[in-house]
């Protein structure tokens, strides 16, 4: 169902909505004569409580652009909702060890307030080839993040698990995902990207059947959304 919905001095026509990730999609139907070269008909997502959004183009270069990657797989379909979480392309990250693919996905999420940025990523684990692969089981021990601020500040955070969980990939569980979140610091400093690894263990943790090995996550940087104040 389409609504309309008004942004400061912006206009737009809302046409989808994502659960994941609590962002609207719509199309910037009026808005301040500075801002017509950039956004005047193009498709945003859209923060509403912060007044921010991101340029996702033109309707027609977008709706081309995103049925192609539906076909593709760059968006799950979950719950029979498309998610906007992409898969691949910008903002993602793939790394390949110990025959299990890693990757990283971010998007710019909604938030309560709008003083500072906030990020939703996504992380999935997926046995490549399950029936040949070198293990019986492997299990989840650690997670090490190293986020990146602007101005070169940084800040490490880790920890055992993730969300809770202590996930094990077999044969038979070959696929894990999982989403949390990172945002600006409370004194208004950017965060810019992220990097880090996860630990898992051959077996599980109570039964361990071979040294540790560790699954690489490369620099993914964070999408910047557009500040309409």
């Amino acid at each position: 169902m389409l609504q309309i919905t008004r942004m400061y001095q912006f206009n737009m026509v809302v046409f989808a909505w994502c659960n994941q990730t609590m962002n609207y999609l719509g199309i910037v139907v009026d808005c301040p004569k500075s801002y017509k070269p950039q956004v005047l008909h193009h498709v945003v997502q859209i923060q509403p409580q912060s007044l921010r959004i991101v340029d996702k183009g033109l309707f027609g270069d977008f709706f081309t652009s995103y049925v192609d990657s539906l076909a593709c797989g760059y968006h799950d379909i979950v719950n029979g909702a498309i998610s906007m979480m992409p898969n691949t392309g910008p903002n993602t990250c793939t790394s390949m060890s110990h025959g299990i693919r890693t990757t990283v996905s971010v998007m710019f999420c909604t938030d309560e307030t709008p003083r500072f940025r906030v990020y939703r990523y996504q992380v999935s684990f997926e046995i490549v080839d399950p029936e040949n692969f070198e293990y019986k089981s492997v299990q989840l021990t650690e997670r090490y993040w190293l986020i990146h601020y602007d101005g070169g500040r940084y800040v490490e955070s880790g920890g055992p698990g993730v969300v809770g969980e202590f996930p094990i990939l077999s044969k038979d569980q070959p696929y894990y995902r999982y989403c949390s979140r990172t945002q600006d610091e409370d004194d208004d400093v950017p965060v810019l990207a992220l990097e880090g690894f996860f630990k898992w263990v051959p077996g599980t943790i109570e039964e361990p059947l071979g040294v540790e090995i560790t699954l690489p996550v490369p620099f993914v940087e964070m999408p910047m959304p557009l500040e309409i104040l």
